[in-house]
């Protein structure tokens, strides 16, 4: 079994073929022991020597001198295309990887998974040897919202959208949905796959209609390709479909949010601000006017009533008015007590 040493000197050199250029006159062996230290290797220049001599053997690469100065390049028309992953890339993917599964399928990210692994599996080789290796255990992922474990989706599901989409043709159906939980059939036009949280849902059309509908991919029973050519809509753009709001399940429509918010929550907007427009103005001791567009819909009001006593909508009237009924719906729940 190779040694933690043995481990930690692929690693290094690797790092090392990673940076040599295959265009212009070539890299430094002071640049790349600049680059190495930056990426926690902690060598002498000497070693980066011995380093490029034994990578010049089986690889080919080779000693671009001009003058007294000396760079190392590709030869021409040789790869360079080195599989792996780099040291920084390595820890940015632990965090990818613990990100991801908050909010998605294992199914999904069972295409990631040899990625993920080699990233691993580099963090580990490192050991002691390089500073960088320390930082394995000293990053983690938290998700900001309550951490919900996202639905089984069989793999088949993407499987079919993706070949439904790729070769233009419809989608036979069954579809449970979740206000009624009655199973229908459908034949759909499927137009994207839109990933919202932890659910992942297929904006599609169904027959000849033209009004867009949202199928949460984990409630179809089954999904069969159909000859049917897909019927798309004129002008649609699932970008514009997500901007215009729709996945906030809403009218959709922007609106002028008018906010009594607390000191705490304004410094929290001042550091993520709802929208481009916002402003913040303080009103009274310890109280601030928020003014923000926003798109009308779930999401707002329940950001509103997750910040409860920190926040109190003034406007528009009708957004005010949901609110208290929810709140006023709230508290009916616990009068009893």
């Amino acid at each position: 079994m190779p040694s933690n040493k043995n481990n930690a000197s692929i690693s290094r050199q690797w790092e090392v073929l990673q940076m040599i250029p295959k265009h212009g006159k070539g890299i430094s062996v002071s640049e790349i022991h600049d680059k190495l230290g930056a990426n926690g290797f902690d060598v002498t220049r000497r070693t980066v020597d011995r380093d490029l001599i034994d990578l010049s053997i089986p690889f080919p690469i080779y000693c671009n001198k001009e003058g007294n100065a000396q760079y190392w390049r590709w030869m021409e028309d040789k790869t360079s295309d080195i599989p792996g992953v780099s040291v920084a890339d390595a820890m940015i993917l632990q965090l990818v990887e613990g990100t991801l599964k908050t909010i998605l399928p294992d199914t999904m990210l069972q295409g990631l998974k040899d990625r993920f692994d080699l990233a691993k599996r580099k963090i580990n080789a490192l050991d002691g040897s390089n500073s960088k290796g320390l930082l394995a255990d000293k990053i983690a992922v938290v998700s900001p919202a309550l951490p919900l474990t996202p639905p089984t989706t069989p793999a088949e599901h993407y499987e079919a959208v993706q070949q439904a989409m790729t070769e233009g043709k419809q989608l036979a159906v069954v579809y449970t949905a979740i206000h009624d939980q009655v199973q229908k059939e459908y034949q759909i036009n499927p137009l994207g796959l839109v990933q919202r949280g932890h659910i992942t849902y297929l904006v599609a059309t169904i027959g000849d209609y033209i009004n867009e509908r949202l199928f949460a991919l984990h409630r179809f029973q089954s999904l069969t390709l159909t000859d049917t050519p897909l019927k798309t809509l004129d002008g649609f753009s699932l970008a514009k479909y997500v901007q215009s709001g729709a996945m906030q399940f809403g009218s959709g429509n922007a609106i002028k949010l008018v906010a009594k918010v607390n000191q705490h929550l304004a410094k929290i907007l001042h550091e993520a601000p709802l929208s481009q427009d916002m402003q913040l103005s303080p009103i009274e001791e310890g109280w601030f006017e928020l003014s923000a567009t926003v798109i009308d819909g779930w999401q707002i009001q329940w950001w509103i009533l997750s910040h409860s006593l920190a926040i109190e909508v003034l406007s528009p009237p009708e957004l005010r008015q949901d609110i208290i009924a929810k709140i006023q719906g709230t508290a009916a729940l616990y009068a009893a007590d």
